[in-house]
């Protein structure tokens, strides 16, 4: 992940933690550096949070011609202010017409969209972490421009992975669990993913593993590049077959979702739920620790065999008593705090979780086409994805209780501990996909008045109003998943994705009272394991 965010992010990243005994403050800028992974505040807009002295001093010990005594070049190689756009995914001077221009002209423009290249330029040279690539070994390849694999890109890197994978799989006595190590070993060399990522969902380890390249958060641009991440856990036998029902009955939530019938998929598969308790996690897990997630994103697998799901339950325990119970006590008014509680939470985040399975995936537009929505809304993708899953989630879990699967006791709970976590997860910014999704759904329950403020400055739900306003923007944000409407997306977005004064007066009193934003795991097995 590092060196995916930044081009110079590695040689950054060496300087800190060689300076980081300096002082309190340099031990400081390491700390938040790591939690970053780069010198851009997650949590802050992407703000730069470190100086221009702090650039890493790099040496350039070559000449044109021997000179006695010389012993290279000292510069400082100084980040930019704002974070860019494209991460290190694209030539940092391209634009989105340029790339569109030359896409449209390849015989092979999956290659340009996929999740597993990154895009180069030819008059730009090519050089890569630690090696050099020809230049004449890609099909996607006009002009310009040009697509490397990332078995390719990350060689370095990748062939170290692979060959530890490799060894992990040969002792792991589980065999699902050897066949996955196995399998992400090879697709890290052969950058073919399809049949890691099916063993990942049939994993039925006791010891729970997930690593490679999945989520496209850090491609602003497009959406269309996956970073590289790792988690360790062992799994929660008990929690795991309580989860059961949620997994069996998404054919079920997509029958009756509240879009068009024509949108509608007949082919759901069952989703696999594994609750485990997180042992250790590395790469793209920058910023908001995750609570859970749904992979893989490949539309094809998707389409396939549908998705699987990971639940961080020690995490959530974390965030729970940590942060939503501190806000639910200064934000939700005296008679409804109470109904913020941990399975409420728990339980739609399970949802949640079920939701990125159902809705529209790969859709016909209008001209006949088949796409998916990744491609059509772009860069928009993530945020309209985050908030559907929520709010689809919510739906969801009212549409189960009135099947009788879920208890009555959740009705009321869900909504406010949903209010509560709308004022934490708003407070990740709104250059983060989670916090953008989350601005658009308290706006727009606020502007339904499903969401009331009071003159003693507490929110509240209005159970009267509250159901038809969670029904209209699922209804609202499905349907411009189905239809690819990129236009719409980005109306919806602008209009609704912003710090409203309501919003403005919850995050002033959580910042008065210094309620954390986030936490920041430790892993003390983990760092026993590394030190024998």
């Amino acid at each position: 992940i590092c060196v995916q965010v930044w081009e110079s992010n590695p040689a950054l990243r060496d300087w800190l933690n060689v300076n980081a005994d300096a002082s309190e403050v340099e031990k400081s800028k390491w700390k938040y550096y790591m939690i970053n992974k780069g010198p851009w505040s997650c949590l802050d807009e992407n703000q730069a949070f470190l100086t221009t002295k702090d650039s890493a001093v790099r040496l350039i010990p070559e000449a044109t011609k021997t000179v006695s005594g010389w012993k290279g070049l000292e510069y400082k190689a100084a980040f930019p202010t704002l974070k860019p756009p494209g991460a290190n995914f694209y030539p940092p001077d391209m634009d989105k017409m340029e790339f569109e221009l030359w896409k449209n002209k390849l015989s092979q423009q999956d290659d340009a969209t996929s999740f597993f290249t990154v895009i180069k330029r030819h008059s730009e040279g090519f050089s890569s972490s630690d090696h050099t690539i020809s230049k004449t070994s890609h099909l996607a390849d006009t002009g310009d421009l040009f697509t490397v694999p990332y078995s390719t890109e990350y060689k370095y890197f990748l062939t170290k992975a692979a060959e530890l994978l490799h060894k992990a799989g040969d002792l792991a006595s589980s065999p699902s669990l050897k066949r996955l190590l196995h399998s992400k070993a090879d697709a890290f060399l052969s950058n073919d993913y399809y049949d890691s990522d099916i063993a990942w969902m049939e994993l039925d380890s006791k010891l729970d593993v997930t690593i490679g390249p999945y989520e496209t958060y850090e491609d602003s641009i497009f959406g269309y590049k996956a970073t590289f991440e790792a988690f360790v856990g062992i799994r929660d036998d008990k929690a795991t077959a309580q989860l059961k029902m949620f997994g069996e009955n998404l054919q079920v939530l997509e029958q009756n979702l509240p879009m068009d019938n024509a949108y509608k998929s007949q082919d759901i598969h069952v989703a696999p739920i594994r609750v485990i308790r997180l042992l250790y996690n590395a790469g793209d897990v920058k910023g908001p620790q995750t609570v859970a997630f749904n992979l893989p994103n490949d539309e094809r697998i998707v389409k396939d065999r549908g998705t699987s799901m990971v639940m961080l339950k020690n995490v959530s325990e974390a965030k729970f008593k940590h942060i939503l119970r501190p806000i639910a006590d200064a934000c939700i008014s005296a008679g409804q705090n109470k109904l913020v509680d941990f399975d409420s939470f728990f339980t739609h985040t399970i949802c949640h979780e079920c939701c990125h399975g159902i809705g529209p995936h790969t859709i016909t537009l209008p001209d006949g086409k088949k796409s998916t929505v990744r491609k059509e809304l772009q860069e928009l993708h993530s945020a309209l994805e985050e908030a559907k899953a929520d709010i689809v989630g919510l739906w969801a879990l009212k549409f189960l209780i009135r099947q009788g699967l879920l208890p009555r006791s959740l009705e009321e709970s869900m909504y406010v501990s949903f209010l509560a976590g709308c004022f934490r997860s708003v407070r990740f910014g709104l250059e983060e996909a989670h916090g953008k999704g989350e601005a658009v759904q308290f706006n727009w329950m606020f502007e339904k008045g499903a969401f009331v403020l009071h003159p003693n400055e507490t929110f509240s739900v209005d159970f009267t109003k509250v159901d038809d306003a969670v029904e209209s923007l699922s209804r609202e944000i499905l349907t411009i998943q189905a239809k690819g409407d990129k236009g719409a997306a980005s109306l919806l977005l602008q209009k609704y994705c912003k710090l409203t004064p309501p919003l403005k007066l919850a995050l002033q009193k959580l910042e008065n009272i210094q309620v954390p934003v986030d936490i920041a795991p430790t892993f003390p097995l983990a760092a026993e394991i590394l030190q024998q």
